[in-house]
């Protein structure tokens, strides 16, 4: 056994005990939802800098029903009508885009954003836990949400297969119209502008030693058309192959990006076509503790529709 498929059977098995665990409190009356363990004893045990970011499903499950919790789902009308958490939010790659990273259009999506998650109720006092069907994109609301200035954010680790396999409810059928029960929350006035690399940023820092740019898309769509000098991780290299697809080991995962130079001390800066793959790289590098970490949102999209910025090609930086 290799030593992916090691870690990922400890995580089932961790899985599973603790879903016997749940069960048999919720037979015995014993579980109070709302209270009950600290942040993700998995996401500690696996070494993560900030692991209260990632909590497992039981973690989730526990906390069913308490009135601050919101669940916020990333995934395709047909992936939510499939099956998802009770009471989630849909939200999708659409709803969420930021493909022109001008001043201007950064300010009007920060507004956007904003009246989105107030309206449905977001605020500061609540905890949101971003799930996806196993695409590992859950990573793209809580990024918007973090540079919102939201603070309790976090990751489903595993998405909606973590939840059924610890007998989370599944509720199927499009998303509820609009709840007018809900109470709109007040919009943050914390926009975390430092999460956020526009495109002149990446443009002015070509070449700078002290910055490292990562292309988290595919080799083939690397070879094909990359920002010069950026290195190829590709985005599912961040999480086990079989579901449910949870993040690999911390260790692991640094090995990983110091492998290709993407160290700690340089100026991190994510991207693939539209900001979706490589906000899952974003969180990883957050998650392990990089505190220089920026998302370029426009990625390659919004790059290549510039004819006069240099494009490299092949699988070398």
């Amino acid at each position: 056994m290799n030593d992916e498929s090691f870690t990922h059977q400890a995580r089932l098995l961790t899985i599973r005990r603790s879903r016997r665990s749940v069960l048999g409190a919720l037979a015995g009356g014993a579980l109070v939802f709302g209270a009950g363990r600290q942040p993700d004893a998995t996401a500690q045990t696996f070494g993560y800098a900030h692991a209260n970011w990632l909590v497992d499903a039981n973690w989730l499950l526990d906390r069913a029903g308490d009135p601050g919790l919101r669940v916020v789902t990333f995934a395709s009308a047909e992936e939510f009508v499939t099956g998802h958490i009770p009471g989630a939010l849909r939200l999708d790659g659409p709803a969420l885009a930021l493909g022109d990273t001008s001043g201007a259009a950064i300010a009007r999506w920060r507004g956007e954003m904003e009246r989105l998650f107030a309206e449905r109720g977001i605020g500061a006092g609540n905890t949101v836990v971003a799930c996806d069907a196993g695409t590992l994109f859950a990573t793209r609301p809580w990024w918007v949400l973090r540079v919102l200035g939201h603070d309790h954010v976090r990751v489903l680790d595993g998405g909606l297969a973590a939840w059924q396999a610890v007998g989370g409810p599944i509720a199927a059928g499009p998303a509820a119209g609009a709840d007018s029960a809900i109470e709109p929350a007040v919009p943050l006035d914390a926009f975390r502008a430092d999460m956020l690399a526009p495109l002149g940023e990446v443009r002015d820092v070509l070449g700078d030693p002290r910055v490292v740019i990562v292309d988290t898309r595919t080799p083939e769509e690397y070879a094909d058309g990359h920002i010069p000098g950026a290195v190829n991780v590709s985005y599912p290299l961040n999480a086990v192959a079989a579901p449910p697809k949870t993040w690999k080991p911390a260790a692991e995962l640094r090995a990983i990006y110091e492998a290709a130079g993407v160290t700690s001390d340089k100026r991190i800066i994510p991207y693939c076509n539209t900001g979706v793959r490589s906000s899952v790289t974003d969180f990883t590098l957050r998650l392990l503790g990089y505190e220089d970490v920026a998302l370029y949102s426009g990625s390659w999209n919004e790059w290549n529709a510039h004819p006069e910025l240099p494009v490299a090609t092949g699988p070398r930086p």
